[in-house]
This record gives structure tokens, C-alpha cells and sequence, in this order.
């Protein structure tokens, strides 16, 4: 018996293509799997940092929602809403950037971006965008959202 080695090499030819689109179909699920986690990653640090930022309001009863510019505040805790409103726009900077990259889709970016009206509503909260060094396009997104000044 002789053997038809051009017949061998032409189904190991084959074999060899069904083995590379097996890998690439295999390559294509890992890297949707590595996508999702990168997303839920994204979410759950924004997350932990919006908490944080909550904690921080409830621990020292300092919310800028909730303190207007006649209500008199200890230097201390004038202080403290000044980094607590910087930490605020820090996130949502963060957040920013995971949406323009396209991590964050348009329904999350809203949903972020849902608190700045209440957190601008005082002058003492506004007057730290005359200090925040980030992004400018962020920030004209954030002043496009403000309520008009009192």
C-alpha cells in the first residue's frame, strides 16, 4: 500500500485552519469576558467612590445639597465641603473619561451626572470650579448642568 502524501497534507491543511478559527472563536470570547469585567470594574470604582463620598457627608453631617450659602459653617467644615464637593467632581470626572472612552454607556454617564445641579446650588459649592484644575471639557459638561445662579 502506498501512501497519497499529497492527500495527508491536504487534510492536515484543514485540520490545521479548523484549529485556528476554533482558536480565534476562543480568543473572541475572552476577550468579550475581559471586556465585561473591565466595565464592572469601572462601575464598581465609581461606586465605592460615590459611597465614600456619602460616608463622608454622613459622618460629619457636611452635604452640599442640603447647606446653603447663609448657613455658617465652622473653617473646618468649610473646608471640609470644599474637598468633599473637589471629591465629587473628581468621580465624576472619572466617570466622564470611562464614557468617553466608551466603558460607560450614555445611561450611566446620566445617572452620574444626575447629582451636579443639587451639589452646584449654592455659591460656596460653585466656587470651587474656580479652582478645580480638570479637564476643561468636563468641566464646561458640568457648568452646561448648573442651575441658573440665585
Amino acid at each position: 500500500m502506498q501512501l497519497n502524501w499529497a492527500a495527508i497534507s491536504a487534510v492536515s491543511d484543514i485540520l490545521a485552519a479548523i484549529a485556528v478559527v476554533a482558536s480565534l472563536w476562543f480568543v473572541v470570547g475572552q476577550l468579550r469576558q475581559n471586556t465585561k469585567a473591565i466595565v464592572a470594574s469601572s462601575r464598581q470604582g465609581l461606586l465605592d467612590a460615590d459611597i465614600g463620598l456619602i460616608s463622608g457627608f454622613i459622618d460629619h453631617a457636611i452635604d452640599p445639597h442640603l447647606i446653603s450659602d447663609s448657613d455658617k459653617l465652622t473653617p473646618e467644615n468649610e473646608r471640609r465641603i470644599t474637598w468633599m464637593v473637589v471629591k465629587a467632581l473628581r468621580v465624576r470626572e472619572f466617570a466622564w473619561h470611562q464614557y468617553k472612552s466608551g466603558v460607560l454607556d450614555e445611561e450611566t454617564w446620566q445617572s452620574y451626572m444626575e447629582p451636579v445641579p443639587g451639589l452646584f446650588s449654592s455659591e460656596r459649592a460653585r466656587s470651587v470650579l474656580e479652582f478645580y484644575t480638570g479637564d476643561g471639557n468636563f468641566l464646561e459638561e458640568v457648568r452646561a448642568r448648573l442651575p441658573a445662579a440665585a
